[in-house]
């Protein structure tokens, strides 16, 4: 747009300098250019391709420009009128030079040059010729230039070029400047490529033609920063190339073709490259079944009821309904049994409904995408603390409020069983347990409806335990009895939930900075002598106390996003970096440790990612892998999602996940395995030395 901008100024400026040539000429002269209409040939045959060109002659050091100008320069334009039925074809484009001016590189010709068009007579008809050589075409350009050194002054002209048609041709005197332009053209053979897109760079794929220092030359303006240096990595197992091209800031793609002029100086090919869709990866090169995901969704959320963020709120609403087994009088009992599913599939829904709406506004989003930002962080600090307080029976007692602790955790109400439902899935929402991923990858990517009976499928899954626990007294029963170490267990269940706390106010320090944490530390101070306030007034004061509490939790989260940390925002946090034997995930590096058939392992992880935190402690801080991972063929990369990241987001859906943790060792670039979610020392060991293994045979 800038550019554009810059054009259209230096065109107003400079009109008063500019030359308008008319009237029935073949040639004119503009400041420091002459541009000409040439015909290969004196003469026009009915129904046989011929050639007009177009000369433009700069003075020294004065150049024109290429059909993509690069990061400044108009192309020449050019439209025809005649009195003939002729048909125009598109201009044919000599390989270009690059143009370095200040710190921008253009594409253009720094001498004289002809630009060369296909024209064929249709008939003459139009024309009521009669007799051979009777009938004569005029046919006019209107041409428009550019023509810079320092500076840049553009020209118009109109020029007009008359022949006869006959039978048979006869050569001009300008054959020889034709010839010496078709050895100037890109070959007539096409090449294709595949290409990818990450944050910074456009990758592409290409097989070229021959050993040579080729450049990569768009056919679009928007694409890529043209005075970046390209780098060409080749592949030592085959005759392709991998080019990796800094996007340019306007870049707009999603996945059309692309097209390229791939040029040595001497010979150049056009290149299409189409969007790699689905690279060929281990374990995900296909899209499963419905019906196989369904199963894994419903498998992941039974499982996801053992993970560390869920199983301390569901282990105190067992103990609720198990205190409740064997009273048979409860009011709407048959209507309550329902309560906890249908705030589960409630809260589900609610959530692939907004995953829809965030997606049809071309919105990039994964499973845990919320926990990105620090004011919903801060929020559910606030919730966690609210809810140690209710567990320790420090609730407020005013305003309608008593004994609503003791409904949460030991009521077996409708509303109870549902706000259960609800909570359970507000603290399930950072972790992904195994069978999972790959349902809630594709959910991700998928139409609505197949979206929304694999979010289904989770929830039925995850409520499926307790649920039976409510519907069916001989589940109830098998708990343990009631007594007075239920008091005892619910009050100590309120220090998982703080040290949730703990480790939320950590998490909101990479995403903001250490001030912000004092200012969350503070509100969350404020926030509990006001809620234990509330509980030892009455009326009025309790009233406003809590109200107070409420406005304290609110002002603090919603600011929270005001205090980001921009030095963190898509880029690795410092607990990335500071991963033992590890380097921070970057896709450049990467894609040259791979043509370097180096073995990598990556490890897509999360400060709020409570499955990444016990496998780094269970299975990366094993001595024998960390003397694995410092061997010289072995590379460890670290990609931190704790804030919102999208070359990390890319790299995800690239194996059809939507959150972390993702696991992926790649043997060189011969194959890639995607790990289970849950590690071992053993599985990772096993895969890195297998990779090593594949490509020690490849080398043999």
């Amino acid at each position: 747009m800038t550019t554009a901008i810059v054009r259209v100024i230096s065109l107003l400026l400079l009109l008063s300098f500019c030359t308008v040539a008319a009237g029935n000429q073949h040639s004119a002269s503009g400041p420091h250019i002459r541009v000409s209409l040439l015909s290969e040939h004196q003469s026009l045959v009915v129904g046989q391709q011929q050639w007009l060109g177009i000369r433009l002659s700069p003075e020294l050091e004065w150049h024109t420009y290429w059909r993509n100008a690069g990061d400044s320069g108009e192309a020449p334009n050019v439209s025809w009128q005649t009195n003939a039925d002729i048909n125009f074809g598109e201009i044919q484009w000599p390989l270009p030079e690059q143009i370095p001016v200040a710190h921008l590189v253009n594409y253009g010709y720094s001498g004289d040059i002809l630009l060369m068009v296909p024209i064929t007579l249709n008939s003459i008809d139009t024309l009521n010729a009669t007799t051979e050589n009777a009938t004569t075409a005029r046919i006019s350009a209107e041409l428009s230039w550019l023509v810079c050194k320092e500076d840049c002054i553009p020209g118009w002209a109109t020029l007009t070029i008359e022949l006869p048609i006959s039978v048979t041709n006869h050569t001009s005197v300008d054959a020889g400047l034709f010839q010496q332009t078709r050895k100037r053209l890109p070959a007539p053979q096409k090449l294709n490529g595949k290409y990818e897109i990450t944050e910074q760079f456009l990758t592409l794929s290409v097989e070229p033609p021959h050993s040579a220092n080729w450049q990569l030359m768009p056919l679009r303006a928007d694409l890529v920063q043209h005075n970046q240096k390209q780098q060409w990595l080749a592949d030592n197992n085959s005759n392709s190339a991998n080019v990796l091209l800094a996007k340019s800031d306007y870049f707009s793609v999603v996945d059309e073709p692309l097209e390229f002029l791939m040029t040595d100086g001497n010979n150049g090919y056009y290149l299409t490259a189409h969007y790699n869709q689905s690279p060929s990866v281990t374990n995900s090169a296909y899209k499963p079944p419905i019906w196989l995901l369904l199963a894994f969704a419903f498998i992941g959320g039974l499982i996801l009821n053992i993970m560390p963020c869920v199983l301390p709120v569901l282990s105190l609403k067992a103990m609720a309904l198990a205190h409740h087994a064997n009273n048979e009088h409860d009011s709407n009992r048959s209507l309550s049994h329902w309560g906890y599913l249908l705030g589960i599939l409630a809260s589900f829904w609610l959530f692939a409904g907004l995953i829809l709406v965030l997606k049809s506004g071309g919105n990039a989003i994964g499973w845990g995408f919320h926990l990105q930002e620090p004011a919903v962080i801060a929020a559910l600090a606030f919730l966690f603390v609210f809810i140690a307080l209710m567990l320790w029976d420090i609730a407020p007692s005013g305003a309608g409020f008593a004994n609503l602790g003791n409904k949460l955790t030991e009521g077996v109400g409708f509303s109870s069983q549902f706000f259960t439902g609800v909570l359970a899935v507000i603290v399930a929402s950072p972790c992904t347990a195994p069978f999972m991923a790959t349902a809630l990858g594709v959910a991700m990517v998928s139409p609505a409806l197949d979206t929304l009976l694999i979010f289904t499928a989770l929830a039925l899954g995850f409520a499926l335990p307790l649920s039976l626990l409510s519907l069916s007294p001989q589940f109830a029963k098998a708990l343990p009895k009631p007594g007075p170490w239920m008091e005892t267990f619910k009050q100590f269940i309120a220090f998982p939930m703080l040290a949730t706390v703990v480790w939320l106010v950590w998490v909101f320090l990479g995403q903001t900075n250490s001030l912000a944490q004092l200012i969350l530390l503070c509100g969350l101070l404020l926030f509990t002598l006001l809620i234990w306030f509330a509980h030892k007034s009455r009326g009025k004061k309790s009233l406003i106390a809590l109200i107070l509490a409420v406005i304290t939790a609110i002002y603090i989260s919603v600011s929270a996003n005001n205090k980001v940390n921009e030095n963190a925002t898509n880029q690795q946090l410092p607990s990335a970096r500071a991963k033992q034997n590890s380097q921070p995930y970057d896709p450049t590096l990467l894609s040259e440790l791979r043509n370097q058939q180096q073995v990598v392992i990556v490890n897509m992880t999360a400060d709020w990612c409570i499955t990444c935190k016990v496998n780094e402690h269970v299975a990366f801080k094993d001595p024998q892998l960390n003397q694995l991972l410092q061997q010289s063929d072995v590379h460890y990369l670290v990609g931190d999602w704790t804030n919102k990241n999208n070359t990390i987001l890319q790299y995800l859906n690239q194996y059809q996940r939507s959150g972390v943790p993702l696991y992926v060792v790649y043997a060189g670039s011969k194959s890639a395995r995607i790990l289970p979610q849950i590690l071992t020392p053993e599985i990772v060991i096993n895969a890195i030395k297998q990779a090593q293994q594949e490509l020690n045979h490849a080398n043999k």
